[in-house]
């Protein structure tokens, strides 16, 4: 029977490796976009993609040792059974197995055990850093979806010229679009501003479920609880993040830490049709934690314009011209369609609000999981009917070989269908 489903699972391998169609579902530092003479689109993200390995060696270690790592896997929707597991394994043992020569990945019940022999003393965070990743690509129209602190978005706002919207669509002193500082707000402030939004279900909604997120008051017992069960200290005069996000009431009140009841904090709906994704982190391989009082976000309406099932053949590649590693990837039919359409929005409404002593290009952002990645600009005056798709585009910046090498593997084999928590 093992054999059986190791046939299956080579099978699926084979299958995504050969372009076939892939499930759709939902992805630090700043970005812009640079439009090569053949209309190629370049999306610089600065910074490592994923975690940060050690130095490689020479000669193996004087008594080699292997780290046995279990996960748990629960379904995206609490509503859903887990599903087969089959095609999990089959892309854990794709985003592994360039990393951790000879990693062994079986499944037991609803449980995904991973082993990597000859093991250094980062093997373990390396794992947890790539199974932990989903790898949901999205791709925002940023000012037509981005909301303000008044509860309007940035789009609408910006031919009144009212500070905050500009800023959010232009950056500022503090930071480019997308940054934390430029118009970016605390956890407790976003979360609160989306739960305000009206529920809104569409075909381009990256979440089908309501979100359930749980704060302590500034100063309570229940944060001081939270913050030693973290090994932290509670900031004063803010909300602290007790649990969450989750997609139940159920599951936000469960597990909690240890003195923590569910009567001890504040619980937030944000309603499906609305994100809460981080701002663009200055190192994209360590992001700051949710938890984090210096985490910044912002609050989007929640319309894809493309996944990351839209991209195909993603590779890596060195760039020609800075002989960097950068992953580059075409865009399939429907891609190439959405792009040019996406891109064109977003030009007309920056030639709308722009004025002939003030230039307003507008952007597009792209999200993995719940972490902004990048926001880039469309030049309107060069592109004022968007962008030809035909040529792809590349993601380039500060890679390592490994990492560009990840990063095309983990869009190449598309996301997890399901979440992964290690308990062992």
């Amino acid at each position: 029977m093992s054999d059986y489903f190791d046939r299956v699972e080579a099978q699926i391998v084979r299958n995504v490796e050969a372009g076939l169609p892939r499930g759709s579902r939902r992805p630090n530092v700043s970005g812009y976009l640079a439009i090569a003479a053949a209309a190629v689109v370049v999306i610089v993200v600065a910074g490592a993609f994923l975690l940060a390995r050690g130095s490689s060696r020479t000669t193996p270690p004087a008594a080699s040792h292997s780290v046995t790592v279990t996960f748990k896997a629960t379904a995206i929707d609490s509503k859903a059974p887990v599903g087969a597991l089959g095609p999990v394994v089959a892309i854990l043992r794709e985003r592994l197995g360039s990393v951790f020569p000879g990693v062994r990945v079986s499944r037991a019940g609803n449980e995904i055990v991973v082993t990597a022999p000859n093991a250094k003393a980062d093997t373990r965070a390396g794992i947890l850093a790539l199974v932990s990743t989903r790898a949901y690509l999205a791709f925002y129209d940023w000012e037509a979806n981005v909301i303000a602190p008044n509860g309007k978005t940035v789009a609408s706002q910006l031919q009144t010229q009212d500070p905050t919207a500009i800023e959010i669509s232009q950056g500022g002193g503090k930071g480019a679009p997308g940054q934390p500082g430029a118009g970016s707000m605390s956890l407790y402030e976003a979360v609160t501003l989306a739960s305000k939004q009206p529920r809104s279900a569409s075909a381009n909604n990256s979440r089908i479920t309501d979100q359930y997120w749980m704060f302590g008051a500034p100063g309570s017992a229940a944060c001081v609880a939270a913050a030693k069960a973290s090994g932290t200290v509670p900031t004063a005069g803010r909300h602290c993040l007790l649990n969450g996000p989750y997609d139940s009431r159920q599951a936000v009140v469960s597990g909690l830490p240890a003195g923590v009841s569910a009567s001890d904090g504040q619980i937030l709906v944000v309603p499906r049709g609305t994100v809460v994704l981080e701002a663009i982190a200055p190192n994209f391989g360590a992001p700051t934690p949710l938890a984090d009082p210096s985490a910044e976000f912002f609050v989007l309406k929640d319309h894809v314009a493309l996944y990351g099932s839209d991209i195909t053949n993603p590779q890596l590649r060195t760039d020609p011209n800075t002989g960097s590693p950068d992953v580059t990837f075409a865009f399939s039919n429907r891609g190439k369609s959405e792009f040019q359409d996406v891109t064109a929005n977003i030009a007309h409404r920056g030639d709308l609000v722009s004025s002939p002593g003030e230039t307003l290009n507008q952007h597009f952002a792209v999200a993995l999981d719940d972490r902004l990645i990048t926001v880039p600009y469309i030049d309107f005056k060069q592109y004022p009917d968007g962008i030809n798709g035909d040529q792809g585009a590349d993601i380039a910046g500060s890679f390592t070989v490994a990492s560009a090498r990840d990063l095309a593997t983990i869009l190449r084999y598309g996301p997890l269908p399901v979440r992964l928590t290690a308990t062992g």
